[in-house]
């Protein structure tokens, strides 16, 4: 029965994904969407609190809520931009890690935050392999130029960090890795301790 079960989730969690416009949306530009104003940026965080607050009120043990939101953190660290939902979802469903979770913490790298946090990434791996260093210019593309977040900077900046070579894509992608992973341990207990505070006051947090 929970094999059956296990399938059913899979099916519908790849078909949803093939649904995701996450891919798509580096391809195609958004018409009318006001893209890059104040109010798109609020309702992305609304979104994101509100999932958050889902993912309290999920039945799943507190473990597989921490390994998912471990797992998503790890994922949305590395530079594989527009991929991330398939890539983390190939990984929660096998190893039993909550899948809103995972999906929750992929979110930390989008197309506002992923040029400061792979730019970030790509400092650290210059520690390591320093051969040549570009400028946050240079590094950051369209993005850095652009008055407004919209798709066609996204775009023009992912294509521009696969250009670049391996003297940059070699350190941003170890730099992502170990981030990943320290980031990932912390997510998995801040996420287990939050997620074990709110179930033992929930009823005083829910009448605040």
């Amino acid at each position: 029965m929970k094999n059956d079960v296990f399938r059913f989730d899979l099916y519908y969690f790849l078909s949803k994904l093939l649904r995701m416009n996450s891919v798509t949306q580096l391809t195609e530009p958004v018409p009318n969407k006001n893209i890059g104003t104040v109010q798109t940026k609020s309702r992305l965080l609304k979104k994101i609190t509100g999932k958050l607050w889902e993912i309290l009120r999920d039945k799943d043990s507190p473990h597989k809520i921490a390994l998912g939101m471990a797992l998503g953190i790890f994922i949305g660290f590395l530079p594989i931009m527009g991929i991330q939902m398939a890539v983390v979802t190939l990984f929660a469903l096998p190893l039993r890690g909550n899948l809103k979770a995972a999906l929750a913490g992929v979110w930390i790298s989008n197309p506002i935050t992923f040029i400061p946090l792979y730019w970030l990434n790509y400092q650290f791996g210059t520690l390591f392999f320093s051969h040549r260093r570009v400028s946050w210019e240079e590094f950051g593309g369209e993005m850095v130029k652009a008055s407004n977040w919209d798709w066609g900077a996204v775009k023009a900046s992912i294509y521009s960090l696969l250009n670049m070579g391996a003297d940059v894509f070699i350190p941003l992608w170890v730099g992502s890795a170990i981030l990943a992973l320290i980031f990932g341990v912390i997510a998995y207990f801040a996420s287990y301790r939050w997620v074990v505070f709110y179930r033992k006051n929930k009823g005083h947090i829910l009448h605040r």
